[in-house]
């Protein structure tokens, strides 16, 4: 029974991978064979923020973005610490002494290539873009949405209202 489950789970993953890979345009797919004609099989994935193909390379594990009409977007490669450039690594030590790094890697566009350091915080991520001497690009954050408790299921309107005092304005 647990073989019969077992094969049953395979079948399922490599079949919506391969209707995965089968639903990728084709103009997609011919940037990609333009941009990296020795990769034969890339992984894809439609994700909200474009189509990506993943493979590896001499480089190691990369991630190529594309738009659907088969504009290429970049391709990142994560990178760890003793792989970037002094520069950038200099940057991370003097501003990273408390924030934890969730990505460091390298990534190309067409107007060139850059690094970029991410770091989560409880409410965001901060993307920071350096050049290869660690000089700052560009700072951007994504803010991630707070969790807000639920209201009690019995509770009325008055206990909706915040617990201070509200101090009423008066007309003039």
């Amino acid at each position: 029974m647990k073989n019969s489950i077992l094969a049953l789970l395979l079948w399922a993953a490599a079949t919506s991978a391969t209707s995965a890979n089968d639903n990728i345009p084709a103009a997609v797919r011919e940037s990609f064979a333009q941009l990296y004609p020795e990769i034969e099989a890339p992984f894809w994935e439609e994700r909200h923020d474009g189509i990506v193909a993943f493979f590896q390379d001499e480089e190691g594990l990369k991630k190529a973005f594309f738009q659907e009409d088969g504009s290429w977007i970049e391709t990142r490669i994560r990178l760890g610490r003793g792989e970037l450039p002094e520069g950038v690594n200099n940057f991370i030590r003097e501003n990273y002494r408390e924030a934890e790094i969730s990505f460091c890697g390298k990534v190309y566009t067409e107007s060139g290539a850059w690094y970029r350091v991410e770091s989560e915080l409880p409410d965001r991520i901060v993307l920071k873009t350096l050049d290869e001497e660690g000089k700052l690009i560009e700072e951007r954050a994504i803010l991630l949405s707070v969790g807000i408790q639920p209201a009690p299921a019995k509770a009325g309107p008055a206990e909706l209202l915040p617990k201070r005092q509200i101090r009423l304005l008066e007309a003039k």
